[in-house]
């Protein structure tokens, strides 16, 4: 029988727990929870995002869109606008009804920049909301919108009347309220009894910041968490041989990549990024870090995808050609270059940075690894721009290419971290996302497939299956098309 080995005393784990509750759910994860905000949809922020908020819509396993907020919907004839019949009898934490002015204050919230969204690019195709009485709720756009449940899935409705400042309060619809919010540390919820979808059958939920994965998976077998997520392969492994937990695995939409900066020499030229591509062993990193879930992606979405082309799907692992590549970019060698990866947010970011090390010194490149906090990392990658390379997970893999084209990071025309510009993309792109013709995306997204393989700027790894353990006490837990956990169904036993 495995020793009780306490948060509170445990030299890995620097904080403590306050004495157990029966009836709550223990959440473990390295990244830390900077604040409140539902639409930076970090790996931080996941497991709070469907536990405080609803979206108008929610995907089922088929990526059929299903009511949420939204009762019912259709589109208009042009396909411009879409009226939303909205859900009566629901109330947001402080008791205050919803109604379509907060679907017109959370699209309001999402498309200003000062707020941060990261889909606020993709919300910006709604022009405008009419709001002709409180259950009903019409989204304008300038064209056709074909991806806009995408968007409904991830706006998560905020209260009209509410200041909206995240950075210790959430003022939701969802099945759990805030109690307390404490960075670095932990995030306290409880059980909100008069849900609009059934009180949820946990007393409540203790998201608890670990300071490390072995920690985590430590806390979890000596019983302070019943949950952890973002687990690499080899950490799923001995958790499925021993029937005192529960496994599993689901699609989330993520995958990893590595991001250039395009603006600085040499990643300016298209052949040294060319050569680092042809230097990633992707056969390697998936079997590493997922074992026979691990599969290799050169575009950024599998098969499935309309925006697939079979004959883009052809990065290759080839040293020496890589080597021959890298010499003919007219480039000195050997080339220092940096890497900016941060375990706080997924030990796998580094594991992939150390592969590359190894294989981009035999072709005459020399990678140095920063490995930052999970606060430092953003900041650098997305705000200061401040790097060479990034390994990176981007989102919506799996769902409409629009919603991955238009408002992910590494891959939106205008503003990606890259600084990759090219107005053929722009337009691929656009058309794309625009018709609700599907032989017309085909062909744009053909397009912009091309242009993304073509231009070695952001390369895609592999995806990245969202692999989890839980107690055998808990029961219950469902996943959305993005992996984000969903808690309102959860039990646990004694």
């Amino acid at each position: 029988m495995l020793k009780r080995l306490s948060l509170a005393t445990t030299a890995l784990v620097a904080l403590s727990l306050p004495a157990l509750a029966a009836g709550t759910l223990y959440y473990g994860q390295t990244a830390t929870l900077p604040d409140l905000n539902p639409y930076i949809l970090s790996p931080a922020h996941q497991p709070m995002n469907n536990t405080v908020f609803d979206g108008l819509t929610r995907y089922d396993e088929n990526l059929v869109p299903q009511p949420r907020l939204a009762e019912s919907w259709e589109f208009s004839e042009d396909g411009t606008a879409l009226t939303l019949h909205l859900r009566d009898g629901v109330k947001f934490h402080n008791g205050n009804d919803f109604t379509s002015a907060d679907v017109a204050a959370t699209v309001a919230f999402v498309q200003d920049p000062s707020n941060g969204a990261l889909i606020q690019g993709f919300a910006k195709r709604i022009v405008s909301v009419d709001t002709p009485d409180e259950r009903t709720a019409v989204l304008n756009f300038e064209k056709p919108f074909p991806g806009v449940f995408d968007l409904l899935e991830l706006m998560y409705i905020v209260d009209n009347d509410t200041e909206n400042a995240f950075a210790t309060a959430a003022n939701g619809t969802g099945p759990f309220k805030v109690v307390s919010h404490e960075t670095g540390t932990r995030t306290t919820f409880e059980a909100n009894p008069d849900y609009w979808d059934g009180a949820p059958s946990l007393d409540g939920v203790e998201v608890v910041i670990v300071p490390n994965q072995q920690a985590e998976l430590l806390a979890l077998r000596s019983g302070d968490l019943d949950l952890v997520t973002e687990l690499g392969y080899i950490d799923l492994v001995p958790f499925t041989r021993d029937d005192r937990y529960k496994t599993g695995d689901a699609a989330s939409g993520v995958a990893h990549d590595i991001t250039m900066n395009i603006r600085k020499e040499p990643l300016s030229n298209v052949k040294v990024r060319e050569a680092i591509d042809l230097a990633v062993d992707r056969e390697r990193i998936a079997r590493l870090l997922f074992g026979n879930l691990g599969r290799t992606w050169c575009l950024p979405f599998d098969a499935h995808s309309i925006a697939y082309v079979e004959e883009k799907n052809d990065c290759a692992y080839d040293l020496d050609k890589a080597r021959a590549v890298l010499e003919s970019a007219g480039v000195a060698l050997p080339l220092d270059l940096s890497i900016l990866t941060s375990s706080e947010i997924r030990t796998e970011y580094t594991t992939i940075a150390e592969i590359m090390q190894a294989d981009l010194k035999e072709i005459g490149i020399n990678l140095s690894i920063e490995n930052v906090d999970a606060v430092t990392y953003r900041k650098r990658y997305i705000d200061e721009l401040d790097f060479d390379l990034v390994s990176h997970a981007y989102g919506r893999a799996e769902k409409d290419p629009s919603s991955l084209l238009e408002t992910t990071v590494v891959f939106k025309p205008v503003g990606n971290v890259s600084g990759f510009e090219d107005p053929a993309y722009t337009d691929a792109v656009n058309r794309g996302g625009s018709t609700p013709d599907e032989a017309e995306r085909r062909a744009a997204y053909a397009e912009a497939s091309t242009i993304l393989r073509d231009s070695h700027h952001v390369l895609s790894i592999v995806p990245r299956p969202r692999l989890y353990v839980t107690t055998d006490a808990i029961d219950g837990l469902e996943l959305t098309a993005d992996g984000f956990v969903v808690l309102q169904d959860v039990t646990k036993s004694e």
